[in-house]
């Protein structure tokens, strides 16, 4: 299946977050986060509204350290998801963008992960500050699956010098925090450390234009127990009141009360059309002014949530654009309780308003999942039914199955693209238990025409043989994968999108090439490869095509002509800029390493080998890897690698001796006497256009030459390009 097309990652939650209006800076604690630089994980624990976020923003908006910030939520409680955010925020940490992508019909590998956010850190620490780098983890307790914790744990045992990873937690996570605590590499700040002051809480109060006496702020510190929600709240409900010290008497014992209290009073203080829309707009874990708007019925979302911070209301912002916000989670949680009790029923329509909206922007998660607060079983099933594909296609079966099992059994039972998507969730990672039954409901649906329209009922079908090829394939009955790949291409209707029916039809036919291959039937099924390839480009699957191309290369070498897979393989490799190489397939490159490696081009194998490692490390496909490294033990265990290892310092000339070339700058000259540009030597050798250019002219020193023709030249003369 293709990759989608569009951007699943949110910008506004990856990045150093926003800081508040109005932040006290609190010494003591920039003090203690600093006061441990050999610490790898930075654990800031404590129950909500205690200045946790607050704390590491302030900390990462100082010019001490490099940091990059990640806002978790519950839907990010699927590990392929949490790694592709992670690597997000760790390529902005590097200044870069993340690869992104990765090859569904593989599971997903951790370590591979792994390895891809440990490169990107190595990159940030390069050129950042001596404070080092910092990942924030915001959020974490949402976070139960153990594949996630599992990550994380790893993540930070190979963290290293200088790089730290910081979790905000109201609960300790399960990772090894006491092995870390014994050997001095766990930094903590808890409840204890994060309560303000009596001097804290009034600079507070005055940065909110509250004058207290002394004593009456050290009793309101002593009431609120340093709480930084409730202080700032009471910060609100207290400004420009008469008899503030009588109020600050009439705070509750405990903290929990004094949030209830403050805010019924700052509600009570409130215009009740800001009243209006704080409670509405509550039911979003997210807000900008145009999504206010759509859930308000209102035109003015974007100065109200302005307005609010300037109230410091115990909203958030969460882009330096002040765009994009979200209240407080003690604050909207009191304000839900609230619109609950005054407005229960009208609290699903709040929910499909917001669902419209993020489906119409693309925001698939968030618009399902208010999409299941709302009403409308049918909508919901129809977005879910919708977004699945997109969202298999991206890896994302955690996700896709927390949709599908969130709906009633029944719905999905009688709706034939919920029935196919569930078998995807089933046989895309392997599985093959419980994928006929699901089928079987697919069938039952399509026959009972609650599919919809005939094109949508073509495509389901496409799908199930699509299903059918991947199931047989896995069971080893290749007969059966044979047909119903071809059955899947006979299937495809006229009508559907370019990009869909490309996809489909380079899917069926990608599936049948090699069902083919793996008959024998090799002559056929290059030609099924060949067929895949435009409709497997218009479908952007562009691990589909190296694999097609790795294949193709393969039979080539098979039949004695590895000249010809060299070829093919450069032509694909060619097809992208040398920016973009990171978009070509690891598989094309190990196909590259073979070929060479069978016309004796020893070196330039053993670059493409690892070139393949890389690439495969990048998308996240152990299969390459494992593939790649194979490859490259088999190039370096030949004789001609060991004699390679083994050059003379002074090679003889027809002019006299001059210095022999190691292996690099042998891999260079062959290269450019290949007609390379700098550029493209670069991108083929991983390296960066000036170190060509430096081997260049120690090339040229060595040879006596004075530029890179006549070096090739004297290469030739040397016997070193035969």
């Amino acid at each position: 299946m293709a990759m989608p097309g569009a951007d699943l990652l949110h910008a506004n939650r990856i990045g150093v977050r926003a800081r508040g209006t109005r932040l006290v800076e609190r010494a003591r604690l920039r003090a203690l986060l600093e006061s441990a630089p050999e610490a790898r994980l930075v654990l800031v624990a404590a129950p909500a509204g205690f200045g946790k976020s607050t704390l590491l923003s302030a900390w990462l908006g100082g010019a001490e350290v490099h940091g990059a910030w990640l806002s978790l939520d519950v839907r990010d409680d699927d590990v392929v998801r949490f790694a592709r955010y992670l690597e997000a925020a760790a390529a902005q940490l590097a200044g870069t963008e993340s690869a992104g992508g990765r090859d569904p019909a593989h599971p997903f590998d951790a370590e591979l992960a792994i390895a891809r956010v440990l490169d990107l850190i190595d990159s940030a620490l390069q050129d950042g500050p001596a404070g080092g780098a910092v990942i924030v983890l915001d959020d974490y307790h949402v976070i139960d699956e153990p594949a996630v914790h599992r990550l994380v744990a790893a993540l930070v045992e190979r963290l290293p010098p200088r790089a730290r990873l910081a979790i905000a937690t109201r609960v300790d996570p399960p990772l090894p925090l006491a092995r870390l605590r014994a050997r001095g590499e766990l930094l903590e700040v808890r409840a204890e450390d994060l309560r303000f002051t009596a001097s804290e809480a009034g600079e507070l109060l005055c940065s909110a234009a509250v004058e207290l006496a002394p004593a009456e702020v050290d009793e309101l510190t002593e009431r609120t127990e340093g709480w930084a929600a409730a202080l700032r709240l009471a910060a609100v409900s207290l400004r420009g009141r008469p008899d503030q010290a009588g109020l600050v008497r009439r705070f509750g014992a405990s903290h929990r009360f004094v949030l209830d209290y403050v805010v019924e009073e700052v509600l009570a203080g409130l215009p009740s059309e800001t009243q209006d829309f704080l409670l509405q707009t509550s039911v979003l874990d997210r807000l900008c002014g145009p999504l206010c708007d759509a859930v308000t019925g209102r035109e003015d979302g974007q100065a109200r949530l302005e307005e609010l911070e300037r109230a410091n209301l115990l909203i958030i912002p969460l882009d330096d654009e002040r765009r994009w916000y979200r209240y407080h989670a003690l604050f909207a949680e009191v304000l839900r309780a609230r619109l609950r009790i005054l407005d229960s029923g009208g609290v699903p329509e709040l929910h499909a308003r917001a669902a419209t909206w993020h489906r119409a922007h693309g925001h698939d998660d968030e618009a399902i999942a208010h999409a299941l607060l709302s009403d409308d079983l049918e909508g919901t099933c129809r977005l879910v039914a919708e977004a699945s594909l997109w969202h298999l296609n991206a890896g994302e079966l955690s996700t896709v199955r927390r949709w599908l099992d969130a709906l009633p059994e029944a719905a999905v039972r009688d709706d034939a693209q919920l029935s196919a998507s569930y078998a995807w969730c089933l046989v895309l990672p392997g599985e093959t238990e419980g994928v006929a039954a699901r089928l079987v409901d697919a069938e039952r649906a399509l026959a009972a025409g609650r599919d919809g329209d005939p094109i949508t009922a073509a495509a389901v079908r496409t799908q199930l043989a699509l299903i059918r090829s991947r199931l047989a394939d896995l069971e080893g009955d290749v007969a059966t994968a044979i047909a119903q790949a071809r059955l899947a291409g006979e299937l495809l209707p006229a009508g559907l999108p370019p990009e869909g029916e490309a996809t489909l039809r380079g899917d069926a036919m990608i599936l049948l090439a090699r069902a083919l291959a793996a008959a024998g039937d090799t002559e056929r099924a290059a030609e099924a490869y060949e067929a895949s390839l435009p409709d497997l480009r218009a479908g952007g699957n562009l691990f589909a095509v190296g694999r097609a191309i790795a294949d193709l290369a393969a039979f080539a070498i098979a039949r004695g002509d590895p000249e010809g897979a060299v070829r093919l393989c450069e032509a694909e490799i060619g097809r992208a800029p040398a920016e973009s190489a990171a978009t070509t397939s690891g598989a094309v490159w190990i196909a590259l390493a073979r070929a060479r490696a069978e016309l004796g081009l020893v070196e330039l194998a053993e670059a493409a080998a690892r070139r393949g490692i890389e690439l495969g490390t990048r998308a996240g496909d152990a299969q390459v890897v494992r593939s790649a490294r194979a490859t490259l033990a088999r190039i370096q265990a030949t004789p001609e690698s060991a004699g390679a290892a083994g050059l003379p310092r002074v090679l003889s000339g027809p002019d006299g001796p001059v210095e022999a070339l190691t292996p690099r700058e042998l891999e260079v000259l062959r290269l450019v006497a290949l007609g390379r540009s700098n550029s493209q030597v670069a991108a083929e050798l991983f390296v960066t256009v000036g170190t060509v250019k430096s081997h260049l002219h120690t090339i040229s020193g060595k040879l006596g030459a004075a530029n890179r023709v006549e070096a090739v030249a004297r290469g030739r003369k040397l016997g070193l390009l035969d």
